[in-house]
């Protein structure tokens, strides 16, 4: 039976106020889109978008939900890569926009935000106290840390460095899909032992439930120095990421590259010369401004032990942004001006070589679309490669599009499975369902089936990312 939207509106407005339910047709195209280069389809149109308040107004819409058996699906601010934010069924979309208060305790030792608030403003309020945010996307002016602990991304950070977002995670304020509320964790920084709610919940990437308010450790705002290397060879870059984690030489906090093709792109972009080849930098930090020096100076001269044209610290504030933006400007330049089919490889530290070429020739050997160019760049230290598909030509059919990508997941989650990796910044469920059955045993999976069945029993919550492809 075709669901009555006019209800549907009326209802939920007597829920959480009628000025935060939309159900026109440009608002709900807008939430059933995102990243991913196919165009919206009509049978994953949203009944309705609502804005909640708080965890309140999200339990109200969930328990409602649940009674009329209509899906919900949470909205961030869309910048998955992995199509986790676009609906896989029409639903009614929680957009948590209006959950952005912060508040900083210095005296505690943590601080509180909701789920809405944006990772860049998160990080300048921090910066008041002496505190860093060590939490590093590069979508931060518009990404928000419900969503990134959702997914439990440390984005651009090294993990061997920072760890991941859940490690500073205190406490969650969560609504269950059935609409329960949960306060999970401590106000003290000596977080739990032993079974913890907390741990299950971060990471749980909306299925199985919405988090609505996080509680996180402070971490003191730390020196930084930076280093840019240049070779003429991705190999070189390679072998340097392989000798530091073999060596144990400490790892930076950042260690980006960019292939050749992309530091040419990126560096022109920032009005920089071509640097006529790839090119790797780093951030280093430590709570001491001499000691992040010496750090700096050894990790040269570490790099320098391998087969760099040039390696350095990069002094000048002006220079480093344009180096540092080249990054931001290579990835602007594939997403833009076609069409991109990206990947996210992290292998085993001893395989990242085989790693890179196999998804190379993976991509360039694509059956479903001939002539494609080959862009990688990434967090190499982490170590995560993308390897991504780029056609010049924005307007190919959907379907054309959706099997570059079904081609360009599968060939590179099986060099995962090869080597030993999974997705470390992109998620693992949305696209990735088949993987996860390649990567774990049926035991592993069908737990995961188990979870979500237990606190979703009618799968009213993100329905479909974790039932595509099964």
């Amino acid at each position: 039976m075709e669901l009555d939207v006019n209800k549907l509106s009326a209802d939920l407005g007597r829920l959480i106020g009628k000025e935060y339910v939309f159900v026109d047709k440009p608002t709900n195209l807008l939430y059933a889109k995102d990243v991913m280069p196919w165009d919206v389809e009509e049978q994953y149109m949203p009944y309705a978008v609502a804005r909640p308040a708080g965890a309140g107004d999200v339990s109200a819409v969930l328990r409602y939900a649940n009674e009329q058996s209509i899906p919900v699906h949470i909205h961030g601010a869309g910048t998955s890569l992995i199509g986790l934010a676009r609906p896989k069924t029409r639903a009614i979309v929680l957009d948590m926009g209006r959950m952005t208060e912060i508040t900083v305790y210095p005296e505690r030792g943590y601080f509180e935000t909701g789920a809405g608030a944006h990772i860049h403003l998160l990080r300048k309020e921090l910066a008041k106290h002496g505190a860093m945010l060590p939490i590093f996307p590069g979508s931060e002016w518009i990404a928000t840390i419900g969503g990134i602990v959702a997914v439990n991304t440390s984005a651009h950070a090294v993990d061997a460095a920072l760890g991941k977002p859940g490690d500073y995670v205190l406490g969650l304020e969560a609504v269950l899909p059935t609409g329960e509320i949960l306060d999970t964790g401590t106000e003290s920084t000596r977080r739990p032992a032993g079974i913890e709610h907390t741990k299950l919940l971060v990471g749980s990437e909306g299925l199985l439930c919405v988090i609505t308010k996080l509680r996180m450790r402070l971490v003191p705002l730390p020196y930084f120095e930076n280093i840019v290397a240049y070779y003429d060879d991705v190999d070189d870059i390679l072998d340097a990421v392989m000798a530091m984690y073999r060596q144990n030489v400490p790892p930076p906090m950042f260690f980006e590259f960019l292939d050749g093709r992309s530091a040419g792109i990126g560096f022109k972009a920032v009005g920089l010369a071509d640097p006529g080849g790839p090119v790797g930098m780093m951030t280093l930090h430590c709570w001491s401004k001499a000691g992040c020096r010496d750090l700096a100076d050894n990790f040269v001269a570490f790099l320098k032990s391998g087969r760099p044209r040039e390696a350095r610290v990069v002094d000048d504030k002006q220079e480093w942004e344009k180096i540092w933006g080249s990054r931001a400007e290579a990835g602007n330049y594939v997403y833009r001006l076609g069409s991109t089919f990206g990947s996210e490889v992290s292998p085993r530290i001893d395989k990242l070589k085989e790693a890179y070429h196999e998804a190379k020739a993976a991509i360039l050997g694509l059956e479903s679309y001939k002539d494609v160019m080959f862009h990688a760049f990434g967090h190499i230290g982490a170590p995560s490669i993308h390897a991504y598909a780029f056609v010049e030509e924005k307007d190919l059919p959907n379907d054309v599009k959706k099997a570059i990508m079904a081609e360009v997941r599968q060939k590179t989650e099986d060099i995962n499975v090869k080597y030993g990796g999974c997705g470390g910044e992109w998620g693992v469920t949305g696209q990735r369902v088949p993987f996860l059955r390649k990567r774990y045993n049926g035991a592993y999976f069908n737990l995961l089936l188990q979870l979500k069945r237990t606190l979703d029993p009618k799968n009213i919550l993100n329905r479909g990312n974790i039932e595509v492809a099964t």
